[in-house]
């Protein structure tokens, strides 16, 4: 049985138009694929933990279409569930995850490829557990966990208000970098304590603090040049104090994986991350936007497996 999660307001509306077509291809008829619309944020999470509840055994794939987000909401749904393949068919903003792992087929194309010829690709997860979430429990991410100027762009970003100005003058590649730039108006450095495998160091003045999974994020921005998800343990990266000026330099490098050579930039192989702060810390996993004082990062103990097109 293969299990289809469509959010169709994906990328403007690409993921309801990438449905359509999907319903006159003859492959996806023979399949007889079973599939779920989102109607709400959180919605894909859910429909994926009730149908891995029911269909676990028969389940031969589960295939994501939507942006990351919608991603991160069905790995978390099938959290109880690690030996569920799950593919995935971008149409979103960002689109950093297939990005990644080097997925460049796109739309029917990609669900035939997935169907017929895909490779499973093994994979680490990270995982993190925030003290202020009201169900304390542990979340999964695929890309990176970003606190600082990273949640504050994307928070910025996911603005209703923002997203009808983007969409109105057509420039959704450049949601982020456009962000990005008016965030930084505002923006204020970081204060916090960081325990990184076991070694402990007081972080003053940081601009932002990034644990990745994978190389990309915010669009293609090369944020973790080596970064493999496929190896269980992430690249941390620090930004210490630096001059608004300088830091959009960097992040005009970061496009190319060239930000490393900044003096203000420290790179930090890690299994373990654990974060504090006097100050409540905007924070982004996968692009999805939440606060936090306290938040412990960890690779996953088990690979999944991802099918590649």
């Amino acid at each position: 049985m293969y299990i289809v999660i469509i959010n169709p307001n994906a990328g403007s509306g690409k993921g309801k138009q990438l449905f359509e077509q999907l319903k006159e291809d003859e492959l996806f008829k023979k399949k007889n694929c079973r599939t779920f619309l989102t109607e709400y944020e959180g919605h894909a999470e859910r429909v994926a933990e009730q149908v891995a509840a029911i269909h676990h055994d028969v389940i031969k794939c589960v295939i994501v279409i939507g942006g990351d987000g919608t991603l991160y909401e069905v790995l978390n749904g099938l959290r109880k569930h690690s030996n569920i393949t799950i593919g995935f068919i971008p149409v979103g903003t960002g689109n950093d995850f297939a990005r990644g792992i080097g997925q460049s087929d796109k739309g029917v194309d990609l669900f035939r490829k997935l169907i017929t010829s895909s490779e499973k690709k093994m994979i680490y997860t990270g995982k993190f557990s925030n003290r202020q979430s009201s169900q304390q429990r542990t979340r999964l991410f695929m890309n990176c966990i970003g606190f600082g100027l990273d949640g504050y762009v994307a928070s910025y970003a996911n603005r209703p208000s923002f997203r009808r100005w983007i969409k109105r003058f057509r420039v959704r590649p450049f949601t982020y970098p456009i962000a990005l730039v008016v965030s930084l108006m505002n923006y204020k450095p970081i204060e916090m304590d960081m325990e990184i495998d076991g070694v402990k160091r007081s972080i003053k003045k940081s601009m932002m603090v990034t644990i990745s999974n994978s190389p990309y994020y915010g669009g293609g921005m090369n944020i973790a040049p080596g970064a493999d998800i496929s190896k269980p343990y992430f690249h941390v990266l620090i930004v210490g104090p630096i001059s608004k000026w300088k830091l959009l330099l960097l992040f005009v490098t970061v496009f190319f994986g060239k930000h490393t050579i900044f003096k203000e930039v420290t790179q930090i192989k890690a299994k373990s991350v654990k974060i504090s702060s006097p100050h409540p810390l905007v924070y982004q996993v996968d692009g999805q936007v939440g606060s936090c004082s306290e938040c412990t990062i960890q690779t996953g103990e088990h690979q999944r497996a991802i099918l590649i097109g």
